[in-house]
């Protein structure tokens, strides 16, 4: 078996989840995850399996779209996103909009199983808590759909408020315009391509200086210059 990886750990974490591994229990059997409930057996086969049910609130349509509109505000998470990926930094968004992606402990998850034991966690629900966080590692998406929207609505909520932001910005009053400069044709010839135009000819000997000039305390200058230019 593979090392648990970050996703993993964090529901292990979460869920306080031994690091040792469940007891033997029988193997996990149609592990389902659904809008607010995972769904499995646990059994050496399913005719004696037990039932194990994991009930998690759902967010709300309002809820959804806060975290919709924080990931595609920022370009890192709509890029990992719109690829496909679940990066696990996206659990600390959901933390600071006041959310929870991953449980928020065992008093949060409701958790059920067909045994009968009356033990707070028997033996078939912690084999179903190990596989699920398996699971996440394998496709996080997992964690969301379990907290009630599937991977699809999710990318596209992401692309809808990323598409509005930058129209948004483009909107902006304050926003420069762009500069267009004409392109002049090209010369039919290449070595007039190559040629630097002509210098403009000096001023003149006879150029007349500005009005009030030559009676202020410039004159001595302007009457120099003059005469370099001849």
């Amino acid at each position: 078996m593979s090392p648990p990886g970050r996703w993993s750990r964090l529901l292990s974490a979460a869920l306080e989840l031994p690091g040792d591994g469940p007891p033997s229990c029988g193997a996990v059997l149609d592990l389902r995850v659904t809008s607010g409930e995972v769904l499995a057996r646990v059994g050496a086969s399913r005719e004696g399996a037990h039932r194990v049910s994991l009930i998690l609130p759902v967010l709300d349509a309002a809820q959804w779209d806060t975290v919709a509109a924080a990931l595609g505000s920022q370009p890192l998470f709509r890029a990992h996103l719109l690829a496909g990926r679940l990066p696990v930094e996206v659990a600390r968004v959901f933390e600071v909009l006041g959310l929870g992606l991953l449980p928020r402990g065992r008093a949060e998850l409701v958790a059920t199983c067909s045994c009968p034991e009356w033990r707070e966690v028997c033996g078939h629900v912690s084999a179903v808590l190990e596989a699920l966080a398996r699971r996440v590692d394998a496709d996080p998406f997992v964690l969301v759909a379990w907290r009630g929207l599937d991977r699809g609505a999710l990318l596209a909520a992401v692309r809808a408020h990323s598409r509005a932001g930058r129209e948004e910005a483009g909107d902006g009053g304050d926003a420069v315009p762009p500069v267009r400069v004409a392109a002049r044709p090209l010369p039919a010839d290449p070595a007039e391509f190559w040629c630097a135009p002509a210098l403009p000819a000096p001023p003149g000997g006879g150029a007349a200086a500005p009005p009030g000039v030559l009676d202020g305390p410039l004159a001595p200058l302007y009457a120099r210059l003059l005469r370099r230019s001849r």
